[in-house]
C-alpha cells in the first residue's frame, strides 16, 4: 500500500470521527436532550468501535475529541468549554481516564487477535509446507524446490537457498535483491550475517551440522516462522541426503558398507523428529510464555535432549554393531571412564563402586568403553530385583585391569553362558518381559575384542551374575 493511499485513509477516518461524534453530540444536545451520563456512554461506544475497527491512533483522537463535546454540549456551561460544577470536574476526569483506558485495551486486544489470526495462518501454511517437502526427490531437487513452495504458500516476494554443499543458490520470485555474498556471510560465522539491505537471512543448519542460508525479500511472516521454515528446509534436505547416500550406497553393492548405512540413517531418522521438537519448544520458549509453560517446556527440552543424546549413542552402537570399530586410543585413568559413563546411574540407582586407589591408567577409546559399562550396567538393573544393589569393581592383574559388573538377578543358565553374547539373541529370563534387541552385549563384545581384551560371564541360577572384561594398561605409545 503506498504512502498517499494510507494518508488518504486516515484523513478520512479522522474526519468521520470528528464529523461523527460532533453530529451525535449536536442530535443529543439540542433535539433528544440526554444528560451527560448517557452521552458518557455513547463516546465511550464510539471510542471502543474506533479501537475495534482501526486502531490505537484513531481510539486515541475518538477519545480526546469526546472528552472536548462532553465538555462544551453537556457539562455546565454548555454550550461552552469550561465546568463550573466541581462535581462534573469529577465526572468529567472520570470520562477521561475511561475513555483512554477503552481504547488502550480494546486496540490492545484487536492486536492479540489480529497476531492468533497471524499466527494461526503461519501454522496452517508450514503444515502445508511441510506436507510438500516430504516427498521423494534428490537433495537438490528439494534444494530447488523449498523457494518455490515457500514463495507459493506464504505469498512472499521471493526468497533465496544457498546450499553450502555444492555452493549452489536456488532462487524463486523476485529474490534478486539477496545477494550471494550475504547468503554466504549468514551461512558462515560474519557478523555480518543476517544484513542485507534490511532483507531477512537466516542460517539453515541442523544441529551444528550448516546446511546453508535461505533469505526472504519482502514479506509478511513473523520472526519465529522464519526460523521454523530454516528448520522444515534443514530437515528436508538431511532427509534427502540421506535417501541419497542409502541409493549409493546399494548401488555400490558391499554388504558391509550398505549395512553400515542403512544403520546409521536409521538412528538419524529417529533424530529427525527430535530436531523438529526441540525447534518448535525453542520457539515457544523464546514467545515468552507463562510460569508454569516455561517450567514444562523446560523439562520438555531437556529430556528431548537427553533423547537426543541416547541416539547420538545408538549411530554409535550401529557402526560398532557394523563392524566399523575405529580405535582412538588414549591414556585414561579406569575411575575417569566409570564416572564419567555412570554419571546419571549413579544419582538414580543403588549402585556401588570399588575402584582401588593408584590404579594404573589403561590405553582405550573412552567413548566406546563407557558405552560398554553403561551397556553391562543397564542389563544388570534390568534383571536385578527391586532394591537390590548392583556392585562394579576394578582390579589390577597381570597385563591389564578386570572390570567386573555384578547383580543378585535370576541368574543366566550355563546353557545361555556363551549365547548371550550371539547377535538377536535373548535369553529366557528376557523374552517377553524386557525390552531389546539382543544387541547390547555381542556389541560390548566387538568393542571390547577390538581393544585386545576378554569379556565373558560368571552366573549360576537365582544367584546373579557378574560380568568380566579386561583392559590392557596404557603405554607410552597410547598416547602418540
Amino acid at each position: 500500500m503506498t504512502k498517499t493511499r494510507v494518508l488518504a485513509r486516515t484523513v478520512l477516518r479522522v474526519a468521520f470521527i470528528g464529523i461523527g461524534l460532533t453530529a451525535v453530540s449536536a442530535l443529543y444536545h439540542y433535539v433528544i436532550r440526554v444528560n451527560s451520563t448517557t452521552a458518557a456512554l455513547t463516546f465511550l461506544l464510539g471510542v471502543l468501535a474506533s479501537a475495534t475497527f482501526w486502531g490505537l491512533p484513531e481510539a486515541l483522537l475518538a477519545s480526546a475529541w469526546s472528552i472536548i463535546l462532553l465538555d462544551y454540549y453537556f457539562l455546565p456551561p454548555v454550550p461552552a468549554l469550561g465546568i463550573d460544577d466541581p462535581q462534573n470536574w469529577v465526572s468529567w476526569c472520570s470520562f477521561l481516564i475511561t475513555s483512554f483506558v477503552v481504547s488502550e485495551l480494546s486496540a490492545r486486544l484487536r492486536k492479540r487477535a489480529r497476531e492468533a489470526t497471524q499466527r494461526q495462518f503461519e501454522i496452517e501454511r508450514m503444515y502445508a509446507l511441510s506436507c510438500s517437502l516430504m516427498h521423494g526427490g534428490t537433495a537438490a531437487a528439494i534444494a530447488q524446490r523449498i523457494p518455490e513452495e515457500v514463495t507459493e504458500i506464504f505469498g512472499c516476494a521471493g526468497v533465496a537457498l544457498l546450499d553450502s554443499a555444492s555452493g549452489q543458490i536456488y532462487r524463486a520470485g523476485i529474490a534478486d535483491d539477496v545477494t550471494k555474498q550475504a547468503l554466504i556471510e549468514a551461512a558462515g560465522d560474519s557478523p555480518n550475517a543476517g544484513k542485507d539491505g534490511g532483507k531477512t537471512i537466516v542460517r539453515v543448519r541442523l544441529g551444528n551440522t550448516v546446511i546453508g542460508s535461505l533469505g526472504f525479500g519482502e514479506a509478511q511472516i513473523s520472526t519465529p516462522t522464519i526460523h521454523a521454515i530454516a528448520n522444515l528446509a534443514a530437515l528436508a534436505i538431511d532427509r534427502a541426503r540421506k535417501r541419497d547416500a542409502a541409493g549409493q550406497a546399494e548401488a555400490a553393492r558391499r554388504h558391509q558398507e550398505l549395512k553400515s548405512m542403512l544403520l546409521d540413517a536409521l538412528a538419524h531418522e529417529f533424530q529427525t523428529p527430535l530436531t523438529s521438537i526441540r525447534a518448535g519448544i525453542d520457539a515457544m520458549l523464546a514467545d515468552s510464555p507463562g510460569r508454569d509453560q516455561q517450567e514444562w517446556l523446560q523439562i520438555m527440552n531437556e529430556e528431548s535432549g537427553r533423547l537426543s543424546a541416547m541416539m547420538a549413542e545408538a549411530i554409535q552402537m550401529a557402526r560398532v554393531e557394523a563392524g566399523h570399530v575405529d580405535l582412538d586410543r588414549q591414556m585414561h585413568t579406569v575411575d575417569d571412564l566409570v564416572y564419567s559413563a555412570l554419571e546419571k546411574e549413579i544419582a538414580q540407582c543403588q549402585l556401588e563402586i570399588d575402584l582401588p586407589l593408584n590404579l594404573p591408567p589403561v590405553s582405550a577409546d573412552a567413548g566406546l568403553i563407557r558405552l560398554v559399562i553403561r551397556q553391562l550396567v543397564g542389563n544388570a538393573l534390568k534383571y536385578s530385583h527391586p532394591g537390590t544393589p548392583i556392585k562394579l569393581r576394578a582390579d589390577a592383574q597381570e597385563g591389564g585391569v578386570l572390570i567386573s559388573v555384578a547383580d543378585r538377578g535370576p541368574g543366566i543358565p550355563p546353557d545361555e553362558q556363551q549365547s548371550i553374547f550371539e547377535k538377536y539373541y535373548r535369553g529366557n529370563q528376557g523374552r517377553g518381559n524386557l525390552t531389546g534387541m539382543g544387541m547390547g552385549l555381542p556389541i560390548a563384545r566387538q568393542v571390547i575384542q577390538a581393544h585386545d581384551g576378554r569379556i565373558w560371564v560368571e552366573s549360576r541360577p537365582g544367584q546373579g551374575a557378574t560380568f568380566f572384561f579386561t583392559l590392557p594398561y596404557a603405554h607410552e605409545e597410547a598416547n602418540v
